[in-house]
């Protein structure tokens, strides 16, 4: 079945979203998919396309955001465990805190820590690398 083009009802598109950015190649793709579905350019197809997929007209497996989605359970799973680790932390000091515990004890905690600065700084890194792609 051809999807049929949006006519031209009165009502001028006026609000811009963007400006996208294509490499040249999918530029040229982007263009090609236009003409052959009859369209003069590639912003109202673009725009069509959009518009499609919002009302649930079209459909399709997003790749990235299935990605992003699986990405942010993982860092809500993270800091889920991370929380649970931060009371046992707090338990841990107020017991070093009462003189009642080895010295050696406040050695380990240093090291863990060192442990949870490493992982928040691990954490960290993906969310600064898809913020410097994204500027």
């Amino acid at each position: 079945m051809q999807p049929t083009i949006r006519r031209f009802t009165g009502t001028k598109r006026t609000v811009r979203v963007g400006p996208l950015r294509f490499t040249g190649d999918e530029h040229a793709a982007l263009q090609e998919a236009a003409a052959e579905h009859g369209y003069k350019g590639e912003s109202g197809f673009t725009a069509d396309i959009a518009l499609a997929f919002i009302t649930g007209r079209f459909t399709a497996n997003l790749p990235l955001s299935e990605d992003r989605r699986r990405t942010h359970m993982f860092r809500a799973q993270v800091l889920r465990e991370l929380n649970r680790i931060g009371v046992n932390v707090n338990q841990i000091a107020r017991a070093l805190n009462s003189d009642l515990t080895p010295p050696d004890v406040r050695d380990r905690l240093d090291e863990l820590h060192h442990l949870l600065d490493l992982i928040a700084g691990a954490l960290c890194e993906p969310a600064e690398a898809e913020k410097e792609q994204a500027a």
